[in-house]
């Protein structure tokens, strides 16, 4: 069964960095948008199915990132751009309540940072885990 390709850890480190960035920038930090706890839930349920979706679509959970070079970052990246895009067009054409335009930069920006900084952790703990020192080679 396709499903089972999925590479359910990376799932699910990118899910925490995800629960971590929406409760730093959207929970936690509280700025002029006025937003009920209700509609910051509905925010990011509205995000984590764009972002999600769309690594789902483009199938960076299929892809094995100790073996991946510079091609599998740039996908991701392209990706969460498109992901993005469609997230700011359901969040500024729904009747829901709004962000502004710099924390949706602000919170995919550092999602994405932290989805990559996890990939580039797992490549270097791939590459030095047969050496004998903790910096590897």
């Amino acid at each position: 069964m396709r499903l089972f390709k999925i590479r359910w850890p990376l799932v699910a480190y990118d899910l925490a960095v995800f629960a971590a960035v929406h409760l730093l920038l959207l929970f936690l930090y509280d700025s002029s948008d006025n937003l009920s706890m209700h509609k910051r839930f509905i925010l990011a349920s509205i995000t984590l199915v764009c972002v999600f979706g769309a690594r789902l679509i483009g199938k960076i959970y299929k892809q094995i990132w100790r073996y991946g070079g510079i091609q599998g970052y740039i996908r991701l990246i392209l990706v969460d751009f498109i992901a993005f895009l469609v997230n700011m067009l359901l969040v500024f054409t729904l009747p829901i309540a709004r962000v502004t335009f710099a924390r949706m930069v602000a919170i995919a920006c550092t999602n994405i940072l932290g989805a990559l900084a996890i990939r580039m952790f797992y490549r270097y703990a791939y590459s030095c885990a047969s050496s004998p020192t903790f910096f590897g080679n």
